[in-house]
Formats: C-alpha cells, structure tokens, sequence
C-alpha cells in the first residue's frame, strides 16, 4: 500500500492532529479530502479547524475507522480506554488497520488490549513543528506490527520532519525532551526578544532575530556534527560579551534549570503513564 494513496483517520482532532494534518497537505503526502477526523461534540473548534483544511469531521470514531487506511490515535491519555472501546465494541467494521498512536503515557500493551485483536499498533511521540515540516518524531513498533507498517510510518514523519525507532523505555524522557521541548524554545526566544526590547530593539526585529538565531544554532549542531560545547566556545571570545552573557546564565542557574525542566518532565509522564495502568 503507497503512503501516497492512503486514507488518514485521526481519532481526536485537537492540535498535534491538525499539526500533523497539516504538515502530511504541506508535504503533498496526503489530500486534505482523503483525511477525516472526529472530536468531541463538545469540541466545535477542533471539528471546524479539519472542516476548514477540506477534511471530513465527525462526532463518533467509528466512522473515522471505517473510512480510512491508517487511524492516528490523538485524544487525550484518559480518554484513550473510551475511544478506543468504541472501536472494539462495533461490530461489522473492519478494524485490520494500522493504529499509530500520539497520546502521552499509553504504553504499547494498553493500547493492544484496548483495541480488537487485528488491530496493529505503533506507538509515536511527534512534535508540534510538525506543522511546518520540522517535527523530531520516534516510534516504536507493536507486538503485530509488520514491516511494511513500518515503512507506511517511516514515510508519514519523515515527510514531516526527521524520524527515528526507539524502545519503550526511552519514550516518557523523549516526550518531555522533544515532545514538550518546543514550548521550552519558544520561552527561550520570548525570553531573547525581550532582553533585545530592553536594551532598545524594535520588538519585530527582535523576534525575527531570536528566531533565526535558534534555528541556525540548532541546524549548526545538526549538521555539522560538532559538539554544542565547541560551537559555543567558537562563539565565545576571550573577554567579550558572550563570555559575559554565559557567566550570567551560570549565575543563574540556566544549565541546572533547563536539565530540571526534563527530569520533571520525564517524572509527570511516568506518572501519567502509572495512572493509565490501573
């Protein structure tokens, strides 16, 4: 089956799934008439935002399997047994499909046994910039997964951004690194904005170049495999203001406060995925 023919099922239509919707439109991976979603009746605004792209939006999940090729499993982790049980209970509709599931915490195991016993499973951890083709996404494979259902995943995030395989048990860190990290960039360049306004820079220059400045260090360490530090260190002239501005962030506590984000992090989807367990 080509990626490019498939029909994509999101089960929950909140912000990752348009961002992930829209990133597949943007990539030319998939047509927004072949993509149908359904949310919560309560959830107008998710059920709009897909009807606004030209996908289908419907307010139950089982019509959502029935039409499509691949379901995206996007509903919030305590709403994961219901969704799903939806799908397990109807009776009469095909559910030998392929299931990647996106909600935080739901491990591989719960995500089989709430669903039929044909469904195939893998679990994924994307990201938000995703939506302009620039997701740091990982997946791990389920008990039935087959290869080609690998291959149909591996061409889903790669056209999206950048895709790797991982075990289980490095996903609750890689969701509070890559999956919560964008939010910590985006203070990171409000945070660089605003040190610029202070000292007199128009606020659009200013985010215009903490912005450029975030993504060209990030693409520096990408692709030119050289450690952070020595890049850091070729910026840092001997009694300049970078070293200035690097002792103040040591004053601060910037290194510790950032590797505490994570750990924290890490700790919230470790317990998240223990209260999902029982």
């Amino acid at each position: 089956m080509s990626s490019k023919l498939m029909k994509i099922g999101f089960i929950g239509g909140g912000k990752m799934a348009q961002a992930l919707a829209k990133g597949f439109i943007s990539a030319g991976l998939a047509k927004a008439e072949h993509m149908i979603s359904s949310c919560h009746p309560s959830d107008l605004d998710s059920a709009k935002a897909f009807k606004d792209l030209g996908a289908e939006s419907h307010f139950e999940n089982v019509p959502v399997v029935e039409k499509s090729d691949v379901l995206i499993v996007a509903v919030k982790p305590s709403v994961v047994p219901i969704a799903l049980g939806d799908i397990k209970k109807a009776s009469g509709i095909d559910t030998d499909k392929l299931f990647l599931s996106i909600a935080m915490g739901i491990t591989i195991k719960q995500l089989e046994q709430h669903l039929p016993s044909n469904a195939r499973v893998i679990r994924v951890m994307p990201n938000t910039p995703a939506l302009v083709k620039s997701g740091a996404s990982v997946f791990v494979r389920g008990s039935k997964t087959t290869d080609q259902d690998v291959t149909i995943t591996k061409s889903l995030l790669k056209a999206v951004g950048t895709c790797e395989e991982v075990t289980e048990n490095h996903l609750d860190a890689i969701t509070a690194l890559s999956g919560s990290g964008p939010a910590y960039v985006y203070v990171l360049i409000e945070s660089l904005a605003d040190g610029g306004v202070k000292m007199g820079l128009p606020r659009d220059l200013a985010y215009r170049l903490a912005a450029q400045t975030v993504l060209g260090a990030g693409q520096m360490v990408r692709d030119t495999n050289i450690h952070p530090g020595v890049l850091k260190d070729n910026v840092t002239s001997p009694a300049g203001s970078t070293a200035t501005g690097l002792h103040y962030l040591e004053q601060k506590g910037f290194r510790a406060a950032v590797i505490g984000a994570i750990e924290a992090a890490t700790q919230r989807c470790i317990q998240v995925s223990g209260s999902q367990a029982k």
